[in-house]
């Protein structure tokens, strides 16, 4: 029997405070080939907890801003490429990162929204922001 997963991949993402986070996810099919998503939208949610009933941290690619459809050259785990592969940037300032909390992780998702409404998940996990201690 074969199974089809349709769940999003899950990724914990550690960063400084006070710094811009631009990491670029690309999307390929499952022989590494390019999927066109320049019709599609995207959209985030980060909350501190699941049950959180307004998100901390809310961005797309419509109206808020904060993430981007992109095109570039995906580096694979062998270290091949793939050369125009679309992806989803994540585009939070400094001053989005400044007014997070320190060492506490935010739950996050990614959907893609298609032309015509269809929502598939893209990306989940924790956001982790740092702030270096003087003592």
């Amino acid at each position: 029997m074969t199974t089809l997963d349709l769940r999003a991949p899950s990724i914990k993402i550690k960063f400084d405070k006070g710094k811009d986070l631009t990491p670029i996810f690309y999307y390929l099919g499952s022989n590494n080939e390019v999927i066109d998503l320049s019709s599609y939208s995207a959209r985030m949610q980060a909350k501190y907890t699941y049950t959180q009933s307004v998100p901390t941290l809310t961005l797309d690619t419509l109206l808020l801003g904060g993430l981007a459809i992109v095109t570039g050259t995906a580096t694979l785990d062998d270290g091949s490429t793939v050369a125009g592969a679309y992806g989803v940037q994540l585009l939070i300032t400094d001053t989005q990162t400044t007014a997070l909390t320190s060492n506490t992780s935010l739950l996050f998702d990614i959907e893609l929204v298609s032309g015509t409404g269809v929502v598939y998940p893209f990306m989940k996990g924790t956001l982790i922001p740092y702030e270096e201690v003087t003592v």
